[in-house]
């Protein structure tokens, strides 16, 4: 299941990347390969010898990075090493697949230089904006985000009146509205951008642009909200005759923020297109020097934090402010910090199992780092040894084909910490109060022997 999943992310990347490359292989909206250039010039052999060149690397670059998936497949059998492995893949696979693409952008605008293929002016003119910045009123106001705050903050408080060990997963709501308000708050507060000698022009697209955007946040906010109350109910849901209903729906909720993001920002295009087509004074700008590799923008005199892509749809970061570098840097670090300490917990888990022991104190300690558990064996309500596990959601803890360790709901029983080894019968059930416990050896005669002892212990209890 987990490798179809891997496989199936691979498989989007791939479509990501081809999407948002390929179409720049060809002349649009006056830009080859994100370098801006007079339409005469694509009938030059150089132009034609860098474009053949990009579409044979981008397919080598394919067919090599999907050659360095056989081994993930090939892993399936060992989560870990498999999981670590499709991590490295991953980085490199970005890695590689841009690599044709910023030569062919380092290529053209080498060209472009040497025979002085300039378009328009050097800079971005700022000229008869200000009225652009002195009213917002279409847009969508701060006050709506009280809605979606609303529905997070009693979603909280419905969960923690009832399953206090999901508030970690539901508060993810809360977290997402505070983002996406302050990117609308930034967005209001970003440069107005220059697209023709007509101020007119520059209000009305400005305008539209920066209404459709706040409400895109915030809807965006709303629906994100919506998907957490289903993906809630998902975790806490019994009936597997339901299972398959939720799943559709919280993958609804995923696709529908994508395809929500896509419509906006071409419906967005598409208006400036249509304006400026009737309009006839576009000012074209000439800034190729500050797009390093065509798709990192580092301009130290714009002192604009996000600024529209050229490659791709939405915003991109300058570099060559000290907040883009923080952000570009820190997301980096916090990204190899996280793979790192993935990486680990996940060997650890590969070459670490649980172990169940009982003290002279008549105790019963379930040792496994993070999910370690400990308990009097006097609060043993229930002791059986089982066949099989009900199927359930994890919650906290780790599940692959092979194991499942730490806090799980299970259906039928609820709360349910497991420490066993999947297909691997049989299985020590233990009801301490309102927690249920499953445990089991790799070897199924190590199993039965800890069951007896432990049924032993238990029966030499006194009764109260």
């Amino acid at each position: 299941m987990l490798t179809a999943i891997f496989f199936v992310t691979a498989l989007i990347c791939y479509a990501a990347l081809i999407v948002t490359y390929k179409p720049h292989a060809k002349y649009k909206k006056g830009m080859l390969f994100a370098v801006t250039l007079p339409a005469h010039v694509m009938d030059h052999p150089g132009i034609q010898s860098i474009q053949a060149r990009f579409n044979r690397q981008f397919k080598q670059a394919s067919l090599w990075t999907m050659v360095f998936l056989i081994p993930f497949v090939l892993l399936h059998t060992w989560f870990a090493y498999q999981t670590i492995y499709f991590f490295v893949w991953l980085s490199v696979f970005f890695f590689v697949m841009v690599i044709p693409f910023r030569h062919a952008f380092r290529d053209t605008l080498a060209l472009k230089r040497e025979n002085e293929w300039y378009v328009g002016t050097k800079r971005v003119i700022q000229s008869d904006l200000r009225v652009a910045r002195l009213k917002n009123q279409r847009m969508a106001s701060l006050w709506l985000f009280l809605i979606p705050f609303t529905m997070s903050i009693g979603l909280l408080l419905w969960v923690s009146s009832d399953n206090k060990d999901l508030l970690g997963v539901v508060s993810g709501g809360l977290a997402i509205t505070v983002i996406f308000m302050l990117v609308s708050l930034y967005m209001r507060r970003t440069k107005a951008k220059v697209y023709s000698m007509n101020s007119e022009v520059n209000v009305s697209i400005n305008q539209a642009s920066r209404r459709s955007l706040s409400f895109l946040w915030l809807f965006m906010a709303i629906i994100e909200n919506v998907h957490f109350l289903f993906l809630y109910l998902l975790l806490v849901n019994e009936k597997a005759a339901m299972s398959g209903v939720w799943l559709t729906i919280v993958l609804v909720f995923t696709v529908v923020p994508i395809a929500l993001v896509l419509y906006v920002y071409r419906r967005n295009n598409a208006l400036e297109q249509e304006v400026l087509a009737q309009d006839g004074k576009t000012i074209y700008t000439d800034d190729d020097e500050y797009w390093a590799n065509g798709f990192t923008y580092h301009n130290p005199d714009d002192k604009s934090i996000f600024v529209t892509k050229r490659v791709g749809i939405g915003e991109t970061i300058n570099t060559g402010t000290l907040v883009g570098k923080l952000i570009v840097w820190g997301s980096v670090g916090l990204t190899a910090v996280f793979l790192i300490v993935v990486s680990f917990m996940l060997v650890r888990s590969e070459l670490t199992s649980p172990i169940l022991t009982i003290t002279p104190e008549h105790r019963i300690e379930i040792n496994y780092p993070m999910y370690s558990v400990d308990f009097d064996l006097a609060d043993i309500e229930q002791l059986t040894l089982v066949e099989d596990v009900p199927s359930g959601i994890k919650t906290n803890g780790e599940a692959t084909d092979k194991y499942a360790r730490g806090h799980f709901r299970l259906k039928e029983l609820g709360k349910t910490r497991l420490y066993v080894f999947k297909n691997n019968p049989p299985y020590i059930y233990m009801k301490v109060e309102d927690t249920n416990i499953f445990y089991n050896d790799k070897d199924p005669l190590q199993t039965k022997q800890l069951f007896e002892q432990l049924q032993k212990q238990v029966e030499s209890i006194p009764n109260p």
